[in-house]
């Protein structure tokens, strides 16, 4: 039969962690003869590859090949990919593992769309949820900004896509090779189809640590691999919104991020060399349609540090450091046909407890920087975007599950008399619907709230009422099926939803003797009338 989809594995030294992808892969949904799995040993030093070349002797799907340590999973990938016969590939790394439905689900969705890219659905304890995922998209081109938010390789590619294109990993010890991979079939993709309703991989932090960097990055030991990387996208794509969408997502997490660590504030010299090491990056690769695409305080800050106006970087710094995220409901909160319905209002505070605010500037805005610490952008830096990057997550977590949903939020940005900038809308909550279109499963959802003004991102607390009691809507069935649903406030003051009635019972529901004696007068009821 032909082989759907090829599943290529860099290994090195993975010992009993190499059983959790293979357990994975055995209990997919694709039929084991659709699906091929390539390991590949980068020099293990351990028993790595007697234990893979067993499991290949007993599994006619399973091939091993054994390359000299080449110290980087690139030539391991690239090897995989020469020997992979698969229509589609999709990469996994030894110590994580895809979901049951993960290769099936995927495989088929992009043979509909005839898709370069699949972007499956991703859960685990290394990150919070990527918003991307709020709902699944048939098909999508690389100018579709959110694909940026994940630029690891733990995706499906079809294979004849990287053949026609050349599309390789950098092999070799380097840094970003994942972002210089993705540099090159991002902007090449006709077609990329998101999975947003069914978990596709599951990235865990190993208990032992061993997949987090350990010790310090040199400076020159990353910063002309972050070069490359945007040499690498601007040789992919012309000036517009793919290109921009790339660079602005990397100007943001690799560079900006060195204007504002503990150690640039205290002046630290081997953090002073990071920050040198980003800004010349920003002022040699990074075109202005990249600065000025970012949010009102990331392009402030960007143009501080170009200018390398290290003092105000750190004002700056400082005063949005201990800056956080404020949700409140703004009114009462309903069940209407079986759906949660909450007013919201969310702020941010600085540290000591006042809202951040705006100062109107002409027929703009000015952030209050200039008015609390001296510090100015120029005689006339305003700003216009209050809506660049302006959003409100709810995301319900479930709890011990390591995954989320998002849930339907409607809002706008307005500024008070006094300046305070805030985000005003309605949340929903449907469980037939939340798990992006399906059913929410069973059980015990904590509601995390993320919210993002002027370019500051923080996780926030909804400010709750009793501890452990139901909303004052009470609960409801869900109208397309038989299930409870609750809200109600955890012991540390959290929203929280039960679904299936795991601990709360809704009010005024009929259980027991009193249900069934219920159905027996409607039975009657019915009878007597005809």
């Amino acid at each position: 039969m032909t082989v759907k989809v090829s599943i290529v594995i860099p290994v090195y030294n993975a010992g009993d962690f190499i059983e959790r992808p293979i357990n994975s892969i055995l209990k997919q949904s694709l039929p084991q003869d659709e699906l091929e799995v390539i390991f590949v040993d980068d020099g293990s030093t351990d028993d790595s590859a007697e234990r893979l070349s067993e499991l290949a002797e007993k599994t006619e799907n399973i091939r091993v090949f054994s390359i000299p340590n080449s110290g980087w999973p690139g030539r391991p990938r690239n090897i995989g990919v020469s020997h992979a016969r698969g229509e589609y590939v999709h990469f996994l790394d030894q110590d994580d593992a895809l979901g049951p439905k993960a290769l099936q689900v995927m495989y088929d969705r992009a043979h509909r769309n005839k898709s370069d890219i699949v972007v499956g659905k991703v859960k685990g304890n290394m990150r919070g949820p990527i918003r991307l995922f709020r709902e699944s998209v048939d098909s999508v081109g690389p100018e579709f900004a959110e694909l940026y938010e994940t630029l690891t390789p733990h995706k499906m590619f079809r294979r004849q896509f990287l053949l026609d294109n050349d599309i390789t990993f950098q092999e070799g010890r380097c840094r970003l090779e994942d972002q210089m991979f993705l540099a090159k079939a991002y902007p090449l993709a006709k077609s990329i189809t998101v999975v947003g309703d069914v978990v596709c991989y599951d990235w865990s932090k190993r208990d032992d640590g061993s997949n987090n960097s350990k010790g310090r990055t040199e400076p020159e030991d990353y910063y002309p691999w972050l070069a490359r990387t945007a040499q690498i996208v601007k040789a992919n794509t012309s000036p517009g919104p793919v290109r921009d969408a790339f660079l602005t997502r990397n100007y943001r997490v690799e560079v900006l991020r060195n204007a504002a660590t503990p150690g640039f504030l205290k002046g630290d010299p081997f953090y002073m060399k990071h920050y040198e090491a980003a800004r010349k990056v920003a002022v040699e690769e990074y075109p202005d349609s990249v600065r000025e695409g970012l949010p009102p305080l990331w392009r402030f800050r960007a143009e501080l540090l170009e200018a390398d106006r290290v003092e105000d970087l750190r004002k700056v710094a400082e005063r949005y450091r201990g800056t956080v995220g404020e949700v409140e409901f703004s009114g009462p909160v309903r069940w209407r046909r079986g759906v949660l319905v909450a007013p919201f209002r969310a702020r941010l505070r600085y540290e000591n407890g006042a809202t951040v605010k705006v100062r109107k500037l002409g027929d703009g805005y000015g952030l209050d920087l200039a008015v609390v610490h001296g510090i100015d952008g120029g005689p006339e830096w305003t700003f216009k975007d209050l809506e660049n990057r302006a959003v409100v997550d709810f995301q319900l977590r479930q709890r011990n599950k390591a995954q989320a949903w998002f849930a339907d939020v409607e809002s706008e940005v307005s500024v008070a008399a006094d300046g305070t900038v805030e985000i005003t809308g309605t949340v929903r909550v449907d469980p037939d619907t939340a798990a992006c279109g399906g059913r929410l499963p069973k059980g015990l959802y904590d509601v995390h709230v993320n919210v993002q003004l002027l370019g500051i991102d923080r996780m926030a607390r909804i400010e709750g009422g009793p501890v452990s009691e139901l909303l004052p809507c009470g609960g409801q069935r869900s109208q397309r099926r038989n299930i409870q649903a609750a809200p109600y406030w955890t012991r540390d003051g959290r929203l929280a939803l039960d679904i299936g009635g795991n601990m709360h019972q809704v009010p005024g529901e009929r259980t027991g003797v009193q249900a069934t004696w219920r159905k027996v007068a409607k039975k009657v009821k019915r009878v007597l009338a005809s």
